[in-house]
């Protein structure tokens, strides 16, 4: 449930432990203390104590030895000297353990958990130098599998071990137990068992060598995600997160769905795993069931799909998809129990694996089977594993809500940053005036349930409430990105509330960007309220328009503001400006963006401002964002205009200007002579063809062809563009510089769309 609350108590939001700051005009995160209130995906990133935010690089041929404590691992246990256990996976070769030869030889032996099962190479075992090491000793590994009772039921704290090799009269220091991918190709528990040990004889280090990190480990610390869609068509509902998390944890639990499904179709299941962040991906492993006998996994899938996306979305807002494998299992699949689907890197958020849960086919053709296997696949899975290699793609960082103390004009935002070359800061905001309440109610096992059921339930199945602030309905959307410290402020403002985002990128994936500290300067506004209009709103595309922009400001400060900016990706030509109906003395200056203006004298509160400009837009919905400023030039503190009434005789309300409904891609179209006398006399030499790109955000194949009656293709122009005009010659020359025989030809101007290409054609007749 959400409830409207105005103007929230500073202590009631979380961002603002560091209030103090709020007396400056800055706002500072700099400190790890400072970080922590924010939504940081730990795992994705690291947070030093010196408060520098360092994406985590994903390794190939890691030891998982090292950073098994960050999984919960380390000594599982040790018969004898159990003190100095730890010595033998320290990382020190000048320490280590051994056996207390006072003890019985029963309990010579040592437990190490890798916190999560791997997929190992090999294992090794390291002897301290200064002694000769153990003759006799066995070498045990399991994947975390428990023994089951005679019923069937795992016994607690205990493991199976598979994998048991013996190293007899041993003599070397270090020795590697080498591991067949597929007989044994996990490892979480390694026991190593001493048998005949002289004097000094101390395990000095265990080592591991695993293919990868797993990238689906630790989804919920990262942000991510994964959800299991028994039937996709809608007769199943989607298992929970935390019924759904077996399949990330490395703990080898079971997924699977017990519910017997008969239906003349289809039924289609879905797995998908969110990663929290966009990786460089190479590897999908699907692992399926426990055997109870050597082989170890089970198979259940038969035909399925193995998709990737980075979270792209069409222009019908679907997600992307990249499908990476589909077909039917094979025999190794099933034999191995596994299956290793490896690609080129490609950049992956989401995997996906869809599989025919029950074969309308199978079922059939299968006269007296039933609804059992074989028509019934139910993917029985026991981990979905994701590999990659480098620093994440993109990292997505969120701020908490920041209460700036009352209505603020924010005026820049800057960050210090290490961003080697191939990597980039990117920053966004958005900002409002009200809060509102989310209150989430769980039962007792932490389901979430609506506040009717909860109130419903008995005190014992009641658990707990959460309360947390989000932005309230008014809220302005994420602005556009920020990519260099200091950029103008875009979001609205002055507003009480402000939320930031910030993306790490890396498009190389052997480098990553860190970000040391960031910081919003603000101060009062320029002016209470101030809103805007254009007019007209509505306009032919392509076309030169003149247009009128309504400025009219309340409770300016000060003396007034004496400075004007206007921001499109529209082409802008200053006219004039009047206030209060006057033409005022003015002066323009180009800008990157648009056009910046200073007036000779100040505008005051609730003066009506008329900024007159011409513009020629391609693209619906074209905004033309609005400033007022004041301060000197080099120092200039800007405030957004506001979209609102301005002017009560035009009705507009808005800034941005529409195309008319149905425009296409291609406008404005215009191809002449149609008879050509290429001879050089400077008449009738070129075709010329003009057009306009209409409503073209990202770059289009655009093409001009020339083809003879036959329908041969005798000239070809093509170039990627955006919304825009253009104007192309074709001088009567084919594709090898002659000049093309006389006769009529078929010139072609075409666009590629999202759904279908536009195209215009002209006969055009050549002559010498």
């Amino acid at each position: 449930m959400s409830k409207k609350i105005q103007s929230a108590p500073l202590s009631s939001i979380v961002a603002l432990l560091f209030a103090t700051n709020l007396a400056a005009d800055q706002l500072r995160f700099d400190a790890a203390d400072e970080w922590r209130t924010w939504r940081l995906p730990l795992g994705i990133v690291a947070l030093d104590d010196a408060g520098v935010i360092r994406p985590v690089e994903i390794r190939k041929n890691v030891d998982p030895v090292r950073d098994a404590a960050a999984f919960g691992g380390g000594i599982r246990a040790a018969g004898s000297n159990a003190l100095a256990a730890a010595r033998a996976i320290d990382g020190d070769r000048l320490t280590g353990w051994g056996p207390d030869l006072a003890d019985d030889s029963d309990d010579w032996w040592i437990e190490i958990d890798l916190g999560r099962a791997v997929a190992a190479r090999r294992v090794a075992l390291t002897f301290l130098a200064s002694a000769p090491p153990c003759a006799l000793f066995d070498v045990l590994l399991s994947t975390g599998e428990p023994a089951i009772d005679v019923v069937g039921n795992p016994i607690e704290g205990s493991l199976v071990y598979r994998v048991k090799e013996r190293f007899k009269e041993n003599q070397r220091q270090r020795v590697a137990l080498e591991l067949d991918p597929v007989r044994d190709p996990f490892v979480q528990f390694i026991r190593v068992e001493m048998l005949d040990c002289g004097a000094g004889a101390a395990l000095a280090e265990v080592e591991v060598e695993a293919i990868g990190d797993n990238l689906s480990l630790d989804l919920a610390a990262k942000g991510g995600d994964l959800e299991i869609i028994v039937d996709i068509d809608g007769f199943g509902d989607a298992a929970s997160f935390a019924n759904s998390l077996p399949l990330a944890d490395g703990r080898f639990s079971l997924w699977t769905e017990n519910r017997r499904i008969n239906r003349p179709v289809d039924v289609i299941s879905r797995m998908t795993l969110d990663l929290g962040a966009v990786y460089w991906v190479d590897l999908v492993r699907i692992v399926g069931n426990f055997l109870s006998r050597p082989g170890q996994f089970r198979f259940n899938f038969d035909r399925y799909e193995v998709l990737t996306s980075d979270g792209s979305l069409a222009p019908n807002g679907t997600r992307i998809w990249h499908r990476q494998f589909a077909g039917k299992a094979t025999t190794a699949n099933r034999q191995l129990g596994i299956a290793n689907h490896h690609f080129a890197p490609i950049r992956t958020r989401y995997v996906r694996v869809e599989w025919v849960f029950w074969d309308a086919a199978c079922a059939a053709a299968c006269v007296g089977c039933g609804i059992v296997p074989p028509c019934q696949f139910w993917g029985g899975t026991r981990e979905l594993q994701v590999f990659g290699e480098g620093y994440p793609q993109r990292v997505m960082l969120r701020s908490p809500l920041i209460d700036l103390g009352g209505d603020k004009q924010v005026h820049a935002i800057r960050w210090r940053a290490d961003a080697p070359v191939g990597t980039r800061v990117e920053v966004r905001s958005r900002t409002g005036n009200d809060l509102q309440m989310d209150i989430t109610y769980h039962d007792k096992n932490g389901r979430v349930v609506t506040e009717r059921k909860y109130n419903k339930l008995i005190p014992s199945f009641k658990g707990r409430i959460d309360t947390v602030l989000s932005p309230g309905a008014n809220w302005s959307p994420w602005s556009k990105l920020y990519l260099q410290p200091g950029e103008p402020f875009a979001s609205p403002s002055p507003r009480q509330y402000a939320e930031l985002d910030v993306a790490l990128v890396s498009e190389r994936p052997e480098v990553g960007a860190a970000l040391d500290w960031l910081e919003i300067e603000f101060g009062d506004p320029v002016a209470q309220e101030v809103v805007g209009e254009i007019f007209p709103v509505e306009v032919q595309p392509g076309e030169r328009t003149e247009f009128a922009y309504y400025i009219r400001p309340q409770r300016v400060a000060g003396r007034g503001f004496d400075h004007l900016e206007v921001e499109s990706s529209a082409p802008i030509e200053f006219v004039e400006v009047l206030v209060e109906g006057e033409v005022v003395e003015a002066t323009a200056e180009p800008t990157e963006g648009g056009v910046a203006i200073a007036l000779a004298a100040p505008v005051k509160s609730r003066q009506l401002v008329e900024l007159r400009f011409a513009g020629t837009v391609f693209v619906d919905a074209t905004r033309f964002d609005a400033f007022i400023a004041q301060g000197p030039a080099d120092a200039l503190l800007r405030q957004r205009v506001d979209a609102g009434d301005a002017y009560a005789e035009v009705v507009s309300s808005t800034n941005a200007v529409r195309l008319p409904v149905g425009a296409r891609l291609l406008a404005n179209v215009a191809m002449g002579p149609l008879a050509l006398t290429p001879n050089g006399d400077g008449v009738n030499d070129a075709l010329q063809v003009e057009f306009d790109l209409v409503n073209v955000l990202a770059a289009r194949r655009i093409g001009l062809r020339i083809f003879d009656l036959a329908g041969r293709l005798v000239w070809v122009r093509e170039e990627e563009g955006e919304a825009g005009g253009r104007a192309w010659v074709w001088d009567g020359q084919g594709r090898w510089d002659t000049r093309v025989a006389p006769g009529l030809y078929v010139v072609e101007l075409r666009v590629e769309g999202d759904e279908e290409s536009y195209s215009r054609r002209r006969v055009v007749a050549v002559a010498y």
